[in-house]
């Protein structure tokens, strides 16, 4: 695809539509595509694909309720065009009658010419009808939540407590948290030189390195973000190195490290040798351009971290993070296309995973040495219970107390719930082999 043709709304509709196929997430299917828009109007794609997926819930609702049947799948970049159009009526400043003739536009674009009539005839019902559409739907959870039924339900079940808490956090826009390399430079000198570039921040509540900023900025406008002064990393993502407290000459493994923020904030933390294993070459290049900027060197290995026969040499370790695929469900505001594909058969399936995991990796552990488990996800059969069922199982396995100021404390670990101008949602869990 030429970028001097390419409208950023066909682009749009290119990523969505990959994504309702449930072929890749948002994050992939943006970092491919972007290059096919000039790069002055990637913040309105992102802005676009992101709000779709973040009010997908309510603007599928409202598709489907002026629909007579559904797309089926070789339809659904007609049906991408109609979400975007929604959204953008509902929730952008695009004047409606744009919105409506940019969307019959987009049809004939992809080569649907016959479907123009269809999408002009349901996005003018919808100018017409929107307010008795969104009374008639406004009782409906996933309309009224902005979530699908089946994860209000387990919020409810687990949490009801917090649960208006957790999915007002889940339905706002994150905000940009930076985590200071303490190895190169203080919070408050840090602080004062965003505030000279006129960069409002303020500190974070419970990670010593954290600055949240009022607005986010591009990291190229970041003073000293290229010298490794400082690195884009959420509260209570930074809390992992702080509970694993490293110390000088420690044998250490990250065993899913991808992205590598956490594997450079242990690096920061302590001169230590660090191993950091991970399943996907792409990724493992990712790690390795982050500790390049923070001038950091680890041992990078691209393998299955619970395939030990494939990598580890038989030498324990003293420490270990283990930050397991998750549902995601702590991050939903950062990674909403979960509403759209997340399922509840992927956390049995994610649990599993998880149990194999914990025990391969357990068995790389010194005798003294502690793994600190985490996750960014919200649902206990993925957090306290894996915990509750591992100890049980597992004589030589001993959970620490973590006596801190965040957090609920569960039956095992802490969890942590996403909250507004703050930090993700998040889990941990710190266990020691005695």
């Amino acid at each position: 695809m030429n970028e001097k043709v390419s409208s950023v709304r066909l682009v749009a509709i290119r990523i969505l539509e990959s994504i309702l196929l449930n072929k890749g997430s948002l994050s992939t299917q943006l970092a491919r595509k972007q290059t096919d828009v000039k790069p002055e109007h990637i913040p309105q794609l992102k802005e676009i694909c992101f709000g779709v997926s973040r009010h997908y819930p309510k603007l599928n609702s409202f598709a489907l309720h002026m629909l007579d049947k559904p797309f089926q799948e070789k339809d659904y970049d007609v049906y991408a065009a109609i979400l975007v159009a929604l959204y953008q009526i509902d929730y952008m400043d695009t004047p409606e009658h744009a919105a409506v003739n940019e969307a019959v536009e987009s049809a004939k674009l992809i080569g649907k010419p016959w479907a123009g009539k269809l999408v002009n005839a349901i996005l003018r019902r919808y100018l017409r009808e929107a307010d008795d559409i969104k009374a008639i739907m406004k009782e409906m959870p996933s309309v009224a939540h902005v979530h699908p039924k089946w994860i209000l339900k387990r919020f409810n079940k687990h949490w009801a407590s917090d649960f208006e808490q957790i999915v007002e956090a889940n339905n706002a826009r994150p905000p940009m948290c930076l985590r200071v390399n303490f190895s190169r430079v203080s919070r408050e000198t840090q602080m004062e030189k965003l505030s000279q570039q006129g960069i409002e921040n303020e500190k974070g509540e419970f990670s010593e390195s954290a600055i949240y900023l009022k607005q986010a900025v591009s990291v190229q406008s970041l003073p000293g973000f290229f010298d490794g002064d400082m690195s884009v990393q959420d509260e209570a993502a930074q809390l992992s190195a702080f509970i694993l407290a490293p110390k000088e000459g420690d044998k250490v493994l990250d065993a899913c490290a991808a992205p590598g923020g956490k594997t450079g904030h242990l690096l920061e933390s302590a001169d230590i040798h660090l191993t950091a294993v991970e399943l996907e070459s792409w990724r493992l290049a990712k790690i390795e351009e982050n500790l390049e900027r923070l001038a950091f060197n680890a041992e990078l290995i691209c393998a299955d971290s619970g395939d030990l026969d494939s990598w580890w040499d038989k030498t324990g370790f003293d420490k270990i993070l283990l930050d397991v695929p998750c549902s995601a469900t702590g991050v939903i505001r950062r990674n909403p296309d979960i509403k759209i594909n997340r399922k509840p058969a992927d956390i049995d399936e994610l649990v599993t995973i998880q149990k194999q995991l914990i025990e391969k990796i357990w068995l790389t552990l010194k005798p003294g040495g502690r793994m600190l488990y985490a996750t960014c996800s919200l649902m206990p059969e993925e957090n306290e219970q894996q915990m509750a069922s591992f100890l049980s199982q597992t004589k030589n396995a001993k959970e620490i107390t973590l006596n801190v100021s965040w957090g609920k404390k569960v039956s095992h670990g802490i969890q942590l719930f996403p909250k507004q101008n703050s930090h993700d949602g998040f889990y941990y869990c710190l266990l020691e082999k005695s």
